[in-house]
């Protein structure tokens, strides 16, 4: 992985779509598969397309790692 974590390489292993709706106060994690940075990426813009209430982004999947009964709803 780069040093800059503002920066990733396609191929960084270790993540997952998160997603926000736009004008409601929600937010989650599809935890389900841990992917690279590209296809994270990639999956993120696809699903953009398909629903425009949310968006969607590639972000690290450390805190889902390390805790496998992740619970979106206790932040």
């Amino acid at each position: 992985m780069s040093n800059d974590p503002l920066w990733h390489k396609q191929d960084d292993p270790g993540f997952i779509i998160a997603w926000k709706y736009k004008y409601e106060f929600e937010v989650g994690k599809m935890a389900d598969k841990v992917m690279t940075y590209g296809e994270a990426q990639k999956k993120a813009e696809e699903l953009c397309e398909k629903n425009q209430d949310k968006t969607y982004w590639a972000e690290e999947a450390k805190d889902v790692l390390e805790n496998r009964f992740f619970d979106p709803n206790a932040h």
